[in-house]
């Protein structure tokens, strides 16, 4: 019992020593392509998706322990877009606001990092310009007020060294919620404007984007305690 507690006491010093909570805060912002993901687009003969981006900016904290696992919790203000086409040409146009709030476990080594979590985004606004109208429409109440996504990264580190980093990355986000609510599924959204029977309405309508994530973080602290019957203190960064 004795050299159990004895290799017990050892493994506690040890790991006090050498691994640590330690926190930091920063920047994001995103732009890249955007999507309203459809099977009902993909099966149309005539009504196409466009290539179309979007953009966010928001801001993150961090929660690491040692030098390679942690674990963050993120907001993002966002702009989605969404081109169709109908016979080659830009017909109907989306954009869709929405808040994010993310969270995600991120291992990080040799200078690289991979990233996976869930997100909640929060619908604000969705406008519609169609190439007949000179007026944009509001079509909101078409739209779920919020849906689930998950969310994949991979990126690297650009600069920085110490307390402050500044990383560069590609985030993709694939929602597993029908961003299109029932309203909208009776008026056939996002095939809209367009005079045809209504398709099949049970095919989800999902909010993805691939895009380029640059971000800027700053350590600000840590828990740390000099033996194992210490209580954990945090030490702010000088």
């Amino acid at each position: 019992m004795k050299y159990l507690f004895t290799l017990f006491m050892m493994a506690c010093f040890a790991m006090s020593a050498h691994a640590q909570w330690w926190f930091d805060a920063g920047i994001k912002g995103a732009y890249g392509p955007t999507f309203m993901y459809d099977h009902k687009v993909f099966d149309h003969g005539s009504y196409k998706h466009k290539i179309t981006t979007g953009t966010a900016i928001g801001g993150r904290l961090g929660f690491n322990y040692g030098y390679h696992a942690g674990l963050s919790v993120e907001y993002s203000s966002a702009t989605g877009k969404q081109d169709f086409n109908f016979n080659s040409k830009v017909f109907n146009s989306f954009k869709w606001k929405h808040n994010d709030w993310s969270a995600l476990f991120r291992y990080s080594g040799n200078g690289a990092y991979i990233e996976i979590g869930g997100e909640i985004a929060k619908i604000k606004s969705v406008e519609l310009k169609n190439v007949n109208s000179p007026t944009v429409m509001d079509v909101t109440e078409n739209f779920s007020k919020n849906y689930k996504s998950g969310v994949l990264g991979f990126g690297s580190y650009l600069i920085g060294g110490g307390i402050f980093t500044v990383n560069l990355g590609i985030r993709l986000h694939w929602a597993i919620d029908d961003m299109v609510n029932d309203l909208g599924k009776e008026n056939n959204y996002p095939i809209v404007l367009i005079n045809e029977t209504l398709r099949n309405p049970s095919k989800k309508t999902l909010a993805t984007a691939a895009q380029l994530q640059l971000e800027a973080n700053c350590a600000f602290g840590r828990f740390a305690k000099s033996a194992c019957h210490d209580r954990w203190r945090l030490l702010l960064f000088q």
